[in-house]
């Protein structure tokens, strides 16, 4: 295909999908490809799907109701032709990385054969949304006002899914799988048949009323774990951070443990008062958790705490992912007293008194939580100087794993910074600058591993000539005085200034009309499944 009948085709396809896939089928094609301007509009759906039940003369009728980000509702029939898609272009669909499932309805009354059809039908329906949108690979399912009464549904539903999209699963409750397997033979009921490619499985363990209704851990928990490490699928145990639920996940890993099982370990929302529960006489069962735990969050609420990082990366081999937030309370208590600058780094070395041991560190961020923020950056007084400590102390801690950094929120970023980050983690692949005040120009020319870069709100900074994507998100409504006016937003060689980088070809702006704006600068389309993924993070 010569350039000119290329250049044709991708002005008048409205699909990426159809620009890789011809791509990957014909590589003289996809040199073409590299050669041509790409510019394309997205309206991204951004819609929850919730799934209901209507009796009506005593037959139930589903129904999918739509509900997109700015709350409109619109009812659908169980028929998976879904009318609001008729009107969009391919290319709107083609932004969404997960679908999302509401099942809406109590259906703990009706009998087994309506419920076995019920379920195949919502299968249908969700088979169907993967299909539609051809990039997603994450499925969150959930019981929207029944979760201690139908959960083990969505079981039913996953048992009749079948889709080789499928790969990650939000997580499914403890409580829903002891009912499920109460009711139902695992020789009989895989519930992993229809999505081979899945690759991890979540077990959220909550007390809810397992207790209750007397259920137990037993042969049937432990089989349906084998299974999953028969289906070469990952397993994960997410948990709240009551001692009823701490006592049933250690118990879930010990039998791992025991049986050789890799289990990854996640708290409900990360931020776990693990280290406050030291203080107070930890239990025997959280120093199995703590040292296991594969994403934590510490919140550093006085300076003392700055001592749990040196136990975070020496003891916790499995760490996968690390945040820390932090505001002005990272200065000693001894502020109405002088504090010399020998005082702090005494402190400082202290505390950062070791050598970082942990191998599986993939994801680290760090995120300022306050108000109030330094006058100005070029700092010499001692409290201020005392934030560069800190920040330099953090970032040469870290570990040469680590692929993705995230900042958020963050006063000021200086060179000094990324010496320090480059010299503990030289391979990043990934760098996120979130609402960041002050971006250093150069800051990202060392890292010669770097392939994406992320920056929300308008800020300039070098992008070196290696990097394969650059998005730009939440700029509209500060960057651009005229929101509304497409001809005015749309103009890439602002973001050329910015990046002072003209090697961009492809340009994918995203805008709903209802959210701050995002814009893809991507060098070649057939790594668009990165590009969005990292609309999410």
């Amino acid at each position: 295909m010569s350039n000119e009948n290329v250049s044709n085709f991708i002005i008048k396809t409205d699909s990426i999908w159809k620009i890789i896939d011809k791509a990957l089928d014909d590589v003289k094609f996809h040199d073409e490809v590299k050669k041509c301007s790409i510019t394309k509009c997205i309206k991204p759906l951004n819609i929850i799907f919730r799934l209901t039940v209507n009796k009506i003369f005593n037959s139930n009728i589903i129904k999918c109701q739509l509900i997109s980000s700015t709350n409109e509702k619109f009812s659908l029939t169980s028929t998976p032709i879904l009318g609001i898609f008729c009107n969009r272009q391919e290319i709107d669909f083609e932004t969404q990385t997960d679908i999302i499932v509401e099942v809406a309805s109590d259906l703990s009354m009706e009998n087994e054969s309506e419920r076995m059809r019920i379920a195949h039908e919502n299968a249908t329906t969700i088979k169907y949304l993967f299909n539609r949108f051809c990039f997603t690979s994450k499925l969150i399912i959930y019981n929207l006002n029944y979760p201690e009464i139908t959960d083990d549904f969505v079981l039913l539903i996953l048992e009749n899914l079948e889709t080789k999209q499928l790969e990650y699963l939000s997580p499914i409750s403890l409580y829903s799988i002891l009912v499920f397997f109460s009711k139902y033979d695992i020789n009989e009921h895989n519930i992993f048949h229809g999505i081979p490619n899945l690759k991890e499985f979540t077990i959220h363990v909550g007390y809810s009323n397992i207790f209750k209704d007397k259920l137990i851990l037993d042969y049937k928990l432990w089989r349906f774990i084998d299974s999953v490490v028969e289906e070469k699928i990952q397993l994960r145990i997410s948990f709240d951070p009551d001692d009823i639920s701490i006592f049933l996940a250690v118990t879930i890993y010990r039998y791992c443990k025991e049986n050789d099982i890799n289990i990854l370990i996640s708290a409900r929302n990360d931020e776990v008062k693990f280290f406050d529960r030291i203080k107070n006489g930890i239990s025997r069962n959280d120093y199995e958790f703590i040292e296991n735990l594969s994403s934590i969050t510490l919140k550093i609420n006085n300076f003392s705490d700055l001592e749990h990082i040196k136990y975070i990366l020496t003891k916790m081999d499995n760490l996968e992912n690390f945040k820390i937030t932090f505001d002005r309370q990272i200065y000693p208590r001894r502020l109405e007293n002088v504090i010399t600058m020998e005082y702090v780094l005494k402190l400082y070395n202290h505390y950062f008194n070791f050598k970082t041991n942990i191998n599986n560190l993939k994801s680290f961020t760090l995120e300022y939580c306050s108000e109030s923020y330094p006058t100005f950056f070029e700092t010499y007084t001692v409290l201020e100087k005392m934030y560069d400590i800190f920040i330099n102390s953090i970032l040469s801690s870290l570990t040469s794993s680590l692929k993705i950094i995230k900042f958020i929120k963050l006063p000021y970023l200086k060179e000094e910074y990324f010496d320090s980050l480059y010299i503990c983690s030289p391979n990043l692949v990934t760098i996120s600058f979130n609402h960041c005040h002050h971006i250093p120009d150069d800051a990202l020319l060392l890292f010669k591993n770097l392939r994406h870069v992320v920056i929300t709100n308008t800020i300039g900074v070098t992008i070196p000539s290696w990097v394969e994507i650059v998005m730009y998100k939440e700029f509209s409504s500060l960057f651009f005085k005229s929101y509304f006016l497409p001809q005015v937003k749309k103009r890439k060689w602002k973001f050329y200034r910015l990046m002072k980088n003209y090697t961009f070809k492809n340009t994918f702006w995203i805008d709903d009309n209802y959210t701050p704006d995002s814009v893809i600068f991507i060098k070649d389309i057939l790594d668009w499944k990165e590009a969005i993924d990292l609309l999410h993070i």
